[in-house]
């Protein structure tokens, strides 16, 4: 398109923007004179301002960026942008083109988009953007979109990132109305990546349907954190010396999206990361009822419209929307910040809970169609039956053998019949197919981290990868005394494993750090002498976090990520870090900020679902008869898969009813009695959490912010905010009550 056609295209525009639309009519029949390519133009430009809903600055300048990138799109297919190769023209829009390119030096796919230039003519604001894209591609989150690279080729600036296939929640939205599991499921993984990022000190600033993409096989990826940067206004001295808020001053340049700005964005106050809350929440509402929350025909009625209305309850267009989602969605909009979630994960937490419940619900709801015959005479017979601990229930089971049964704590076995696969899994999976840097495996004690490592390493070997394990269970304490000590011996054990002949002993200089001893020894025996990938699997890593130079290992491992950008020739793309650790050491972390790592793939492994509590019962030989008794023993030990497995266990094998487990799961010397006694002896070393703990068992909330998000993250607590606390489980409740009231 050249200058002249666009002054032409804007020129008419202008002028017809201020008719009505019989005027309109008639300017467009005169100014256009039978050029029906230009009077398509100007009407797609009059379209995108009436709906005002996918444009950063002036309508005309987007869909302007639109048109000229449909002119130069071709034109770039078949080129090179450095080492990357443009296959075709994907997309474009007001942040600039995006091509599918393969990169040549890796033979992969990427997207590459190409930023506009005048978004990038200021070096400052480039500076800015460079930074907080890479932060957030470092938290490597499988719902974050993976930056490669940011890049300059012949003056222009473009961003290499992860191409996924799919579609946008846009299109999806524009397909029709969704339903409320596939609302909770895409919206529980969008509010992830929000949160992981939050985490990371990033904020998105344009969270919108078109910057959420959907796989095909139902991972949702978030686009674009960081760009806003190259829009928003550079910070001034006299606001930096003052405390006034700057209004935005440029009438026609709107600094988002308007339909899912905030209202302090719309104001040009500071934003943080409860702005993202607000625009999510505007997000969950279209996708829940199909519309959006505000309306308006113009950019300012529109902005006006989210600053002073409230939107229609979400019943008046979706019926199947619970009370619950209303009073998410209601906190996510509220106009105040200081009335919303305060932090991402708290509302991640009311989503879980949200979806938990309604499946819960289905299930009870179910019973009242018994499956089968037989299940509706066990239904009969359990609720006509005496349930007490002495009685002779007909319903008694007959023991299972202890053949077919698994021994209960440790791994799973491989090729066990009683392993349940959870979404964690995939994700996890997913990371080792990928070759990531690190994938960080996390969650409280005895929640089957072992287990799945165990599956990813197997994967991985079976993938042609060269696998290493070190289980931290096994280290000798003579390895614990010293950092140097440590990575020798680990530099040794990966010798072995990797049937190397060079020890590393034999070229670690005294000279050099252990840190640097131990890469170099990986650089010039390790890496020249596999040429597979190879995965490094280490277990039990939270015992490293006693060690004085805990946080030096943590260091080496974040260098080697770093190094697969700032290094490439060094082959640290064929080396990928599996590591599982239990997040109950952060009842001894009182620095939250110490917490190991902050970059590389971080999957949190959660407790089971009811479905998959329910599906193991009947794995088990349904020692639970009936989706009643699931439910009360879903409430007694909720979804934690130690305690689910161990109950399950000990019926089957001895032939108990529920009413026998629950008669003895808090004793000491019961079925549950190691774990809780190991919960207690970890709490009581101390004094502080104690007195946390016994206020949440009173019924109070928790007193102290820090020491909440610790005993959360150590598996004893739940809840979305100190405010909302209480006991993991039915069992925690009462034993810690037993021994702390």
């Amino acid at each position: 398109m050249t200058p002249e056609r666009w002054k032409q295209i804007e020129d008419i525009y202008y002028r017809a923007k201020e008719c009505d639309a019989r005027e309109r009519a008639a300017l467009l029949d005169d100014a256009c004179a039978g050029d029906e390519e230009l009077r398509r133009q100007v009407e797609s430009l009059l379209t995108a301002d009436n709906e005002a809903d996918n444009f950063l600055s002036a309508p005309a300048m987007d869909v302007a960026a639109q048109m000229i990138a449909d002119d130069q799109a071709a034109s770039l297919e078949g080129q090179r942008v450095g080492h990357y190769a443009i296959v075709e023209h994907i997309g474009a829009g007001g942040m600039g083109e995006v091509y599918l390119a393969v990169d040549s030096r890796l033979g992969r796919k990427v997207a590459l988009k190409l930023l506009p230039l005048e978004f990038t003519a200021d070096a400052e604001r480039v500076r800015r953007f460079e930074r907080e894209a890479r932060s957030a591609s470092a938290t490597s989150h499988p719902n974050i979109v993976t930056v490669y690279e940011i890049g300059r080729f012949q003056n222009r600036h473009f961003i290499a990132i992860e191409y996924v296939e799919g579609e946008t929640l846009q299109q999806r939205i524009a397909r029709g109305a969704m339903a409320l599991r596939e609302v909770l499921e895409v919206a529980i993984q969008a509010v992830s990546a929000l949160a992981a990022a939050h985490e990371s000190g990033i904020v998105h600033r344009d969270v919108k349907p078109a910057n959420i993409m959907l796989r095909r096989d139902g991972i949702v990826k978030v686009l674009d954190f960081g760009l806003a940067k190259l829009i928003e206004p550079l910070p001034t001295r006299a606001r930096e010396s003052t405390n006034q808020v700057q209004l935005t001053t440029d009438p026609t340049r709107v600094m988002g999206t308007p339909r899912y700005m905030s209202p302090e964005q719309i104001t040009g106050r500071e934003t943080d990361a409860r702005t993202d809350i607000f625009s999510f929440g505007v997000l969950l509402y279209q996708m829940t009822t199909g519309r959006p929350p505000f309306e308006g025909a113009t950019a300012p009625e529109l902005m006006a419209a989210v600053l002073s209305h409230e939107p229609a309850p979400l019943r008046r267009y979706s019926r199947e929307a619970p009370a619950e989602l209303e009073r998410i969605v209601s906190k996510a909009l509220a106009k105040s910040r200081e009335e919303r979630y305060q932090g991402a994960r708290d509302l991640l937490i009311d989503l879980k809970n949200l979806r938990l419940e309604i499946e819960l619900d289905a299930k009870l709801k179910r019973l009242a169609q018994p499956e089968t015959e037989t299940h509706g005479k066990l239904l009969t017979q359990a609720l006509f039956t005496d349930d007490s601990p002495t009685s002779q229930s007909p319903l008694a089971l007959s023991p299972v053998p202890a053949s077919q049964l698994d021994p209960v704590g440790g791994a799973v076995p491989l090729k066990s019949g009683f392993y349940i696969v959870r979404a964690t899994d995939m994700e996890f999976r997913s990371a080792i197919a990928r070759q990531d840097s690190i994938v960080l495996l996390k969650g409280a004690r005895q929640v089957g981290k072992t287990s799945l490592l165990a599956r990813g390493l197997q994967q991985a070997r079976e993938a042609g990868a060269r696998v290493v394990l070190t289980d931290f269970q096994d280290v000798s304490s003579s390895w614990l005394e010293s950092l140097e000590k440590l990575l020798l011996t680990l530099a040794e054990s990966l010798m072995v494993q990797l049937e190397q002949s060079v020890s590393p002993r034999a070229m670690w200089s005294p000279h050099l750090s252990p840190g640097v001893n131990f890469e170099l020894y990986l650089r010039r025996e390790i890496f020249t002498n596999v040429s597979e990938h190879i995965v490094w699997g280490l277990d039990e890593v939270d015992r490293l976090f006693a060690c004085d130079f805990g946080s030096e290992v943590f260091g080496l491992f974040r260098s080697w990520h770093n190094k697969r950008a700032l290094d490439p020739s060094a082959a640290w793309d064929r080396f990928t870090l599996a590591i599982a650790y239990a997040t109950e050491a952060h009842l001894f972390i009182t620095d939250l900020n110490q917490s190991p790592f902050n970059v590389g793939t971080r999957l949190q492994l959660e407790d089971f679902s009811f479905e998959q509590v329910a599906d193991l019962n009947d794995r088990y030989g349904a020692p639970l008869v009936d989706k009643p008794e699931v439910a009360r023993y879903f409430r007694l030990v909720g979804g934690h898969p130690y305690l689910v497995r161990r109950g399950l266990h000990e019926m089957a094998a001895h032939g108990l009813r529920l009413s026998d487990l629950e008669a003895r799961a808090g004793d000491d010397e019961g079925p549950f009695g190691d774990h809780l006694r190991r919960m207690f002896v970890s709490l009581t070393q101390d004094d502080e959490l104690c007195e946390l703990v016994r206020s949440v068992l009173q019924g109070k909330p928790c007193p102290i912010s820090d020491g909440f998000y610790r005993l959360r993250s150590s598996g004893l607590l739940t809840g979305d905010s100190p405010r909302d606390v209480r006991p993991r489980c039915q069992l925690y409740a009462s034993y810690l009550e037993n021994h702390l009231l």
